[in-house]
Formats: C-alpha cells, structure tokens, sequence
C-alpha cells in the first residue's frame, strides 16, 4: 500500500468509527433529528481524526494547544444547539463523543505510524553495530546466534553495498 493510501486509511477509519457510533447513538434518541445531527457529527468526527491524526504523527506536543481548542469549540456548539432548541441540546453530547473517538483513534494511530520508522532506525543502528564488531564475527557460534535472532530484520532493514577494494583492468 503507498504512503498516501496507508494515511488515507487510517483518517478515514478514525473519521468513520467517530462518525458512527455517535450517529448511532443519536439515532436511538433523537430519530427524527438525524438530518441536523448526520452533518455536524459528520464534521466533528473528520476535523477530530485531522488533529488527532496530524497530533500523533507530530513530536511537537500538540495536545496541550489542540484539546482546548476542541473544548472550546465543544462548548460554542453546545451553548448554540441549548440556545436554539433545548430538545437539540443531547446533540452536543453526540459531538463531544464524535470528536473525541475521532480524535482519540487518529492520535493513536499517527503515533503508531510516526513509530515506524524510528523503531526500523533502532534497528538499523543495532546492526551496524553488531556487523562491524570483530569480536561476533570472530566467533561463528555467537554470530551464527545473532542471525537467527536478528537476521531477518538486519535484512529487511539494511541496505547493503558490497564493494570490492580490487579495481578491473
């Protein structure tokens, strides 16, 4: 899968469960309302899944700039929605569960997918290190141990360049 495509899933999965377990909900308890509540917990769940998506793969810390915003906007929409009709104010309660699934689920998996290429570095580093010791090479049992516990990683990891120290005539 390409590096777009592997994004576009995981904000698409995290947009979609926010969207629609609170859809769900509300559906249960305000039926007649789902034309008003389908759009905004459509929105609230995608902006979620953006910040939260965006938050996890960032190493800034974006949580401290990034929940208070979403409180604060929690509460304008709340306060409208009870100062329009007071029946429309569960609808609130819906949002703030959309935004926050979405935002929950997007965090987490930015923060998987930011994890990726740190972990193969580690890895990378482990065997260079582990390649350019004399002593493991040295000893075949040690080495011979090394490969079967990191062997398939170092080679899936590394990028090998064989150069020969002898030029053709």
């Amino acid at each position: 899968m390409s590096f777009v495509g592997s994004i576009a899933g995981y904000f698409f999965v995290s947009a979609g469960v926010g969207f629609l377990l609170p859809f769900l909900g509300a559906l249960a308890f305000q039926r007649e309302s789902w034309r008003t509540v389908g759009p905004l917990l459509l929105a609230l769940a995608l902006v979620g899944a953006c910040a939260g998506f965006a938050g996890g793969m960032s190493r800034a810390s974006a949580v401290g700039d990034v929940i208070p915003a979403f409180l604060g906007l929690l509460g304008v929409v709340g306060v409208y929605l009870f100062g329009v009709d007071q029946s429309r104010g569960i609808i609130a309660s819906f949002g703030a569960a959309a935004l926050s699934i979405a935002l929950l689920i997007g965090y987490a998996s930015g923060s998987q997918y930011r994890a990726k290429p740190e972990d193969h570095r580690d890895i990378r580093a482990h065997c260079a290190r582990a390649y350019t010791d004399a002593d493991l090479l040295g000893n075949e049992a040690a080495f011979e141990r090394f490969r079967q516990q990191m062997g398939n990683l170092c080679d899936a990891s590394m990028f090998w360049r064989v150069t020969t120290s002898e030029k053709e005539e």
